[in-house]
């Protein structure tokens, strides 16, 4: 039985102190779970605490996936098996700066959805899902004889509102399908996020840290004033940070961390590295943040897409070898144990060379190949068209038309390329004051407008995803004359490219492709061995890169990420290796090296490279 008084944890009545690190099962291959997890008790640890991604285990609406590495049973079995206690916080809402954090896509189909609240119908699917979910972890509750010893209830909700009605329902739900270990709320330390996130008779648990993880009493006064008998549990210890494209990758050194854990140990404080191995945003499944860049900007804030790396400058690298900082706090454990740790051996990885991609197949070319096509008068978010990740293109034509001085994008989301006639012809992005394009005599013969749009990651954490953050055009395009006068542009066709039947894609010869469009590579490679390697794209500008059916995740050029990792359990003898670009490459050549980069700026442009 677990249980808690006087600031203290029990396990059968019996005192332990939490050291847990987090790792997130489907942010990794199925074939590291082990070494992992080896590494985590081998570092002094004896808890593992890990996020449940909703919208991967239920993709579309009552298709349901437990399997290859979103088998969480698998999971906390190897962490069972390794004598580790389990937390488990499956949601609904994960932040994680994972897509939306963790909601499904399909969620915002209908436009009236509102998010987080016990209003309306989000509980109920909350609750059809929870129902499928929750048997694959009840049976491993400590009650039920397993190793899981505490669930979270939702996460960090007083950073989005102050229900604690919405916050009570969501912990019924966990209780009513079978829940009888302690459930706990994660929030900041500071009293508006404990008042505003806690729920009824529910442990409060701390998230803080990077440069602000010094332990002292204000990071317990709020909790133990709201708690007295509350153990100080740091759930979220923050020992790195995620990054953005076009920002430098965020580092916190190895003596901050190693000062701060000597700290809590010596106050007895109960705590989980957040994070102790990060891994990846494979896919399209990284998130965002909408952050005030400058206290002057007041409301106005800034769309900040993350990198597909999850490295987070833990304690282990993104493919899971060892680093500085575990190195640091594995000692202090052992101190603290007295008892002598063994050093892990190291990562196999390998280099494959260049690998030429000699096929070609234009986008524009196999819209009806790999996408859905629609018909609208006016236009519509991604969502609204059955689609959750990718790319939409939205196709109409113009007629001739005198002094057109603008095309304008009333509302994208977020990041529209625009071409006429089959020419590029400028971006409009979110974060632009301006957004629209000067016509410069370009329209005035009319034809054919495309807009092709990037969903680059939907807002995962604050109240700016209240509504949820849809993607596509979210209004509409509007045509200016050059004195004023204006119009909507209607009768559109639609194109939905969630990038997922890029096997149906049809290549040709080289005079076939038009130049100046976004276009696909493919290539294959041998693999004699299965060793992890990465993927540096130098010759690309920007775009994702798909392995053996498999999407590994995006790249850009402007960085600070610059090289994808590619998993060794992905590789076979034979592979088949697609890159998307929005640009064709004057050298489709890819390289697949030993080594990752995960902090090289192309440009010191401040904001404005990010778009």
């Amino acid at each position: 039985m677990v249980t808690w008084k006087d600031r203290q944890f029990y396990i059968n009545d019996e005192p332990i102190e939490i050291h847990a690190g987090s790792i997130h099962y489907f942010r990794s291959m199925p074939d590291k779970w082990y070494d992992l997890l080896l590494k985590l008790k081998n570092c002094g640890l004896n808890t593992v605490e890990t996020y449940c991604a909703w919208n991967l285990h239920e993709p579309y609406q009552g298709e349901y996936d437990f399997t290859g590495r979103l088998d969480i049973e698998r999971f906390i079995q190897i962490a069972t098996e390794l004598g580790l206690y389990v937390i488990v916080r499956p949601g609904p809402f994960i932040c994680a700066e994972w897509e939306f954090g963790g909601l499904p896509g399909w969620l915002l189909a209908d436009e009236r959805m509102r998010f987080r609240t016990d209003e309306g119908e989000y509980l109920d699917y909350v609750r059809t899902y929870f129902r499928h979910l929750m048997p694959h972890i009840i049976p491993y509750l400590e009650t039920n004889g397993g190793n899981v010893i505490l669930i979270a209830a939702e996460n960090e909700y007083g950073s989005f509102g102050n229900s604690t009605q919405y916050m009570n329902k969501c912990v019924d739900m966990l209780i009513d399908c079978g829940v009888d270990v302690p459930i706990f709320t994660s929030d900041g330390h500071m009293q508006m996020f404990l008042d505003g996130g806690h729920a009824d008779g529910c442990l409060c648990a701390l998230d803080f840290g990077y440069t602000d993880g010094v332990l002292n009493s204000e990071h317990t006064d709020a909790l133990w004033k709201r708690q007295p008998d509350a153990p100080a549990f740091h759930v979220e210890f923050w020992i790195g940070m995620f990054s953005h494209w076009g920002r430098p990758a965020q580092i916190y050194k190895t003596e901050y961390v190693a000062e701060e854990l000597q700290k809590h140990l010596e106050q007895n404080m109960s705590f989980s590295f957040y994070m102790f191995h990060g891994g990846t945003n494979f896919g399209f499944t990284n998130g965002a943040n909408m952050f005030l860049e400058h206290p002057e900007q007041k409301r106005r804030y800034t769309y900040l897409p993350d990198v597909t790396s999850y490295d987070y400058d833990a304690l282990l690298t993104e493919w899971g070898e060892i680093t500085p900082k575990y190195k640091a706090v594995q000692k202090i454990m052992s101190q603290h144990l007295g008892v002598e740790l063994p050093t892990p051996e190291p990562v196999p990885l390998m280099s494959l060379g260049d690998i030429k991609l000699t096929e070609k197949a234009g986008l524009f070319e196999n819209l009806t190949q790999i996408g859905n096509h629609y018909t609208s008068s006016y236009l519509h978010n991604m969502e609204y068209y059955g689609q959750n990740y990718g790319y939409i293109l939205y196709r109409t034509k113009v007629c001739p038309t005198e002094r057109i001085h603008m095309l304008a994008i009333d509302g994208v989301a977020d990041r529209a390329l625009v071409y006429f006639n089959g020419i590029y012809r400028g971006i409009i992005h979110r974060n632009d004051e301006k957004d629209y394009l000067e016509v410069d005599g370009w329209m005035d013969e009319g034809g054919t407008l495309d807009i092709l749009v990037e969903n680059q990651g939907r807002v995962n954490f604050g109240h700016e995803m209240d509504k949820g953050d849809r993607k596509g055009i979210l209004k509409h395009v509007i045509m200016y004359q050059k004195f004023g006068p204006s119009h909507i542009l209607c009768n559109w066709d639609v194109y939905t490219l969630p990038m997922e039947q890029l096997e149906r894609l049809e290549y040709k010869t080289d005079k076939e492709v038009v130049e100046n469009r976004p276009i696909f590579y493919r290539g294959t490679f041998k693999a004699e061995e299965k060793k992890d390697c990465f993927i540096h794209p130098d010759n690309f500008t920007k775009g994702f890169i798909v392995v053996n059916g498999f999407n590994l995740g995006r790249y850009w050029e402007i960085g600070p990420q610059r090289s994808l990792y590619l998993p060794g359990a992905i590789l076979k003898d034979e592979n088949e290796i697609i890159v998307f670009d929005e640009k064709p490459s004057s050298n489709p050549v890819i390289s697949i090296k030993d080594y990752h980069i995960l902090d090289s700026m192309k440009t010191d442009e401040g904001p404005e490279t990010i778009m």
